[in-house]
Formats: C-alpha cells, sequence, structure tokens
C-alpha cells in the first residue's frame, strides 16, 4: 500500500471514528439558531418541560461511574468533531495536495510517451504502405 492510499485509509477510519460519537438522544437539545445581534430584549428561552420517566433503574453507582467516562468522552468528542473535521481536511490538504499534483504529472508524461508512440507506429506504417505501393506501381 502507497503512502497515499494508507494515509486515506488513516483518515477515514478517524473520521468514521468519530462520527458514531453522539450525544445521548434523550437529553434536549436547542436546535434552532437565533441571531441575538438586533438588539432586543425578547431572547429566546426554553420553554419545553422534559419528563424524565420515573419507572427507570437509576443504575447503580459502580455502573454511573463505569459510563461516566464514555459518556464524557462522546460530549467531547462532539464537542470537538468541526474542530477534528477542519484539522484532518488541512492535513489531508497539506499531504495529498503534492501527492494529487505529482500524480498527475506522471500521468501527464506517460499519456504522451504513449500518444508519441502510438503517432510514431502509425507513421511508420503509413510509409511503409506508400512506399509499398510506389514499388507496385513503378
Amino acid at each position: 500500500m502507497d503512502e497515499s492510499e494508507d494515509l486515506l485509509s488513516k483518515a477515514d477510519a478517524l473520521m468514521a471514528r468519530h462520527r458514531t460519537a453522539r450525544p445521548d438522544p434523550d437529553i434536549p437539545v436547542l436546535q434552532e439558531v437565533v441571531d441575538v445581534s438586533t438588539g432586543t430584549d425578547d431572547l429566546p428561552v426554553l420553554t419545553e418541560m422534559v419528563d424524565i420517566d420515573r419507572t427507570q433503574v437509576a443504575p447503580r453507582p459502580q455502573q454511573a461511574q463505569s459510563d461516566q467516562p464514555e459518556r464524557l468522552r462522546a460530549e467531547i468528542l462532539a464537542a470537538l468533531q468541526p474542530e477534528i473535521d477542519a484539522l484532518v481536511e488541512e492535513r489531508l490538504k497539506e499531504r495529498l495536495e503534492p501527492l494529487v499534483e505529482k500524480l498527475f504529472w506522471d500521468l501527464r508524461d506517460e499519456l504522451q510517451t504513449t500518444a508519441r508512440d502510438t503517432m510514431s507506429a502509425a507513421i511508420t506504417r503509413a510509409i511503409d504502405r506508400e512506399f509499398a505501393r510506389r514499388k507496385s506501381a513503378g
């Protein structure tokens, strides 16, 4: 596996790992973007009451403590996801642009060589046919 494929597979794995980290779906979140630069005092307020199902069994203290690091990790990763994505994109751009440019020029050179060889062979055949035609006519 060459360096560019290795880099891409690592980037895909990193992005896939972070894509699965989502906040707890039971926690309500504000989904409406509000422009507060208008200068009014009429700011939106969360008014919806969330009724937590009281029939749920509370986790035992040791279970809550063991779940807490994973939940904290997921929350941190979700909060950092935009920065992580930007960093990955920046690094990929830094590393991939030179590789893509090199591949482009290598491919261009190879295509020129192939075209030159094809044209040379076609011209040689055409000249040979013309010589044979003149020889048989003359």
